[in-house]
């Protein structure tokens, strides 16, 4: 590589390095009212790091403290019982005497309430957050919590506690085809164009052939009353609407998309995780469940613990630039360059994926592949000097040290990211998101050492007249190689 072109890429890439490096942490002002925000701004942090939302269900039936102490303390009709009076305190909350038979509550309750909470778990679970919990409080309340979203928790929450069977209708809220498994196959989340997101809900062919003709049985009603072109189809989980849209033909496909207002894709998967919900009949439950109070939770590991993080990785990242530089000079500049590529990309990654959530787990997987790039770096450099001690030429030792390191790291990647691979599709919550991490981690490790590295160290070694000096070897010859 001849020093002008030398020249020029290191001009590029220290520019393009640099611009990803502000836009990563510097916020900036936009025409008004706008403003760039930094992408490790737009990182989405599990509620371990990051903190979230928290609720608990109450089920039918069953208050809690504050709620008893208002009803104790309303106002009465003299000679009339106070509300209060029927409810028997146990542990934390309050139960109805509707539900208490003796000293215990009733079978039935119990068995409805442990419904409820199993398809709470299927539903969160499907949702796949980051660092959730379900949980049972003081035996007969349900509380959850899930890490700060871009769908509205209020009607995350609302929506995960609609009881009750699958079912369509019409407006009158006729029924008109049911939601079983005879039917739907699954509902998904899917891209509706300019129209947002939509829910895809694929038929069985028994579903297809039955969705087909109410349809065709909306669309003609409707041109018949004269009024209207469309109609219109409900979609409900007990008496609460899922889902609407409009008919105006028969629909004969596998596959429907509804859209409406989901503006994210996070809220139109919450609507499609209650329809694969109830398609399974375990899930389904017949208890009100009341989610009226939603509070903020602070991170698990900590109020500050995404910045002591950034911290820890700062100073480990510079103790790393550091050590190379000092064992290694030359090739170890060429390693810097490659780490902060690596940092750049996975900071692209976190903040601009949406499938990815930074978590605790995470994190480690973070480490393991900065480490995995720093070790076959190094481990090149290694057998780069090793040749060079030879008596080889520093071009020759170069080539000749990277091709007997490129089995192993090669070998060592495949393996790694088939591991992380199999990783993620079988886990679920915070370890399906590390798998995401170290896939994606490895993925960029690889590239790294086995290309951009080399190349970096090609693009400085054209510049120092004496180059067996700028690696930081030494020969008896001091002829420039």
């Amino acid at each position: 590589m001849g020093k002008k072109k030398s020249v020029a890429l290191i001009v590029i890439v220290s520019i393009v390095l640099a611009a990803l490096v502000f836009i990563s942490v510097a916020s900036f002002g936009l025409s008004t009212p706008y403003y760039f925000a930094p992408l490790l701004s737009q990182v989405k942090l599990s509620t371990d790091l990051g903190g979230g939302y928290y609720t608990v269900y109450y089920p039918e039936g069953v208050i809690s403290q504050e709620e008893y102490e208002l009803l104790a303390n309303s106002e009465t009709e003299e000679g009339e019982e106070n509300p209060a009076d029927s409810y028997t305190r146990h542990k934390g909350i309050y139960l109805s005497e509707e539900i208490v038979s003796g000293d215990d509550v009733t079978d039935a309750f119990r068995s409805e309430f442990e419904s409820a909470f199993n398809a709470l778990c299927e539903r969160f679970e499907s949702k796949n957050f980051s660092g959730y919990s379900v949980k049972v409080e003081n035996d007969y309340t349900i509380r959850v919590e899930v890490p700060y979203t871009g769908e509205d928790v209020t009607t995350l929450f609302d929506t995960f506690a609609y009881s009750g069977e699958l079912y369509f209708s019409d407006a009158n809220q006729n029924v008109l085809m049911e939601g079983t498994k005879e039917y739907i196959r699954s509902a998904a989340a899917v891209d509706g164009g300019s129209a947002g997101y939509a829910v895809a809900i694929n038929f069985t062919s028994a579903g297809q052939a039955r969705f087909a003709e109410i349809t065709a049985d909306l669309a003609a009603s409707s041109s018949e009353d004269g009024t209207s072109s469309t109609a219109s189809l409900y979609i409900y989980v007990g008496d609460e609407v899922l889902m609407q849209a409009s008919v105006t033909e028969e629909l004969n496909q596998r596959a429907v998309y509804i859209s409406g207002s989901f503006q994210t894709r996070e809220s139109a998967e919450t609507v499609a995780c209650v329809i694969n919900s109830v398609l399974d009949p375990d899930n389904i439950f017949d208890l009100n469940l009341d989610a009226s109070q939603i509070f903020t939770l602070a991170p698990t590991m900590g109020e500050n613990a995404a910045l002591i993080v950034a911290i820890v990785l700062g100073v480990m990242l510079a103790a790393i630039v550091l050590f190379a530089l000092i064992r290694y000079k030359g090739m170890g500049l060429a390693h810097v360059f490659g780490l902060l590529t690596y940092a750049l990309a996975m900071v692209l990654c976190l903040s601009l994926i949406d499938a990815v959530m930074l978590n605790a787990a995470s994190v480690i997987a973070i480490l393991f592949t900065v480490a995995l790039l720093c070790g076959f770096n190094w481990y090149a450099f290694k057998n780069i000097r090793d040749e060079f001690a030879t008596g080889k030429t520093l071009t020759a030792s170069i080539q000749s040290g990277y091709k007997k390191s490129l089995a192993l790291t090669i070998d060592t990647h495949i393996v790694l990211f088939a591991a992380a691979l199999i990783l993620f599709f079988a886990a679920s919550g915070a370890v399906h998101y590390m798998a995401l991490i170290l896939m994606l981690g490895t993925a960029i490790s690889a590239v790294c050492s086995l290309g951009l590295t080399r190349f970096y160290l090609y693009m400085f070694l054209a510049q120092p007249k004496n180059k067996i000096a700028f690696c930081n070897f030494k020969r008896e010859e001091t002829e420039d190689e």
